[in-house]
């Protein structure tokens, strides 16, 4: 990376200096976006999923970024300036990338940003959070110049690859969400509470079909050899090691109804089940003939618990039976189910064969392995890039409003949580 002097309006000072990469890239504040991850997803709908016995966990990609590509390509300036925040903007020019500038007040507008929604508002707790991360307000600034200057070069990386999604690819993405759950609505409203509108989720949607384009241009892989399946399996026997595949028939009643209701349901649950016991219908054509979950017309499979999270009852149940054993009556919330343990993964030692693993679980280590391989390869491609770019940084004005003294911080007044939070909120934004 060429690190050279510029002499840009509004700088005090340019200096060539080396970007520090063992500083983590301070997110701004409107960057982080609450993500749905798979905590957020079995906390707020243990008890309110629609399959009735599978927490369908979405995969998210990151929200698009607050720099507009367009405003960029078009004015070769980002500039974020705003008034009436209680603390004055400097103007100038923080740095450039590839000729294009960076201003200072959109570094300011970032930090002070991020520093309020951490909750220092004082400069003694400022101080001693930049202390407690191991900075000062100048490291600090340069991580975010770092981040933008990463956003920059992968904006011009997906221009140059002619990168873009439609609107047919993001609106396949949002169905694909939606078939895992009983309506859209219902999956609307789970969204919802863990903050998303149908309106965000599908800006993430478009972001991530957008990353996954330029990893796929700037750092493709091969899939997997067999002999990775099997180390990565191996590495995560403790996790995968008796996982059990399964499939149920559900009838469903409210966990508030009646007794008469309840004992309606059950009843019928039993009556299914003795037609299966006596040999009168398998148990997949009973799961399409009578199952009132959305895993009906797949026979009542729900995959792999390993993979999945299953309400107590069901996962109690599951846990006692063996391949092919089907359970009696299992009362849930959702209702009564009937279970049937179709497959378990289970290696004595350690995985030698690719054959020993199913193809299901097969094809979900694959998976994890080529994302892994492809992580490495794109952050590879953008540190190369980075030694490629001309990336000029300027010295930080003295009167910025994150400038506090540093002389008194201490490490020890910032709690490990604090700490945590933090790092937490830093990375940069194209990775």
């Amino acid at each position: 990376m060429s690190m050279n002097k510029a002499n840009t309006p509004g700088a005090q000072k340019a200096t060539s200096r080396k970007r520090s990469d063992k500083n983590a890239h301070p997110r701004t504040a409107s960057q982080q976006v609450k993500q749905p991850t798979k905590a957020d997803f079995k906390r707020e709908n243990r008890k309110k999923m629609g399959t009735g016995v599978k927490y369908v966990l979405v995969a998210i990609g990151v929200l698009a970024m607050v720099l507009s590509v367009t405003s960029v390509a078009c004015s070769g300036i980002l500039n974020q300036v705003s008034n009436g925040n209680g603390y004055e903007l400097t103007g100038g020019v923080a740095a450039t990338v590839n000729g294009v500038k960076i201003t200072e007040d959109t570094v300011t507008e970032q930090i002070m940003s991020t520093r309020s929604s951490l909750g220092y508002d004082s400069d003694e707790d400022w101080a001693n959070y930049l202390a407690s991360s191991g900075m000062t307000p100048e490291s600090y600034r340069e991580s975010v110049i770092d981040s933008i200057a990463d956003q920059l070069l992968v904006s011009q990386a997906e221009r140059d690859n002619n990168i873009t999604v439609s609107d047919e690819e993001v609106d396949e993405a949002w169905q694909e969400a939606v078939a895992n759950y009983d309506s859209e609505d219902a999956f609307i409203e789970l969204l919802s509470q863990i903050g998303y509108t149908e309106e965000t989720y599908r800006e993430s949607l478009s972001q991530n079909l957008m990353t996954q384009k330029l990893y796929d241009a700037v750092a493709p892989v091969d899939d997997p050899t067999d002999d990775e399946v099997i180390a990565y399996a191996n590495e995560n026997l403790d996790t995968y090691n008796g996982a059990k595949r399964s499939s149920h028939i559900l009838i469903k009643v409210d966990s508030e109804a009646d007794d008469a209701t309840k004992e309606e349901a059950k009843q019928k649950a039993q009556d299914i089940l003795d037609q299966i016991n006596a040999g009168e219908i398998s148990f997949e054509d009973a799961a399409k003939e009578y199952s009132e979950d959305s895993s009906a017309s797949n026979g009542g499979d729900v995959g792999w618990d390993k993979l999945s999270s299953f309400v107590e009852a069901y996962q109690t149940a599951l846990d006692g039976l063996e391949k092919g054993q089907i359970s009696g009556v299992v009362e849930s919330d959702y209702g009564y189910h009937i279970i049937q343990c179709t497959d378990v993964f289970s290696v004595d030692g350690e995985v030698t064969s690719i054959d020993q693993i199913p193809e299901d679980l097969r094809d979900t280590f694959s998976s994890s392995v080529k994302s892994t391989n492809q992580r490495t390869a794109y952050n590879d491609w953008l540190t190369a890039t980075r030694e490629e770019a001309d990336i000029q940084i300027n010295d930080m004005p003295e009167n910025v409003p994150y400038n506090v003294d540093m002389s008194s911080a201490s490490s020890s007044d910032a709690s490990t949580d604090e700490a945590s939070t933090g790092e937490d909120a830093q990375g940069s934004s194209s990775e």
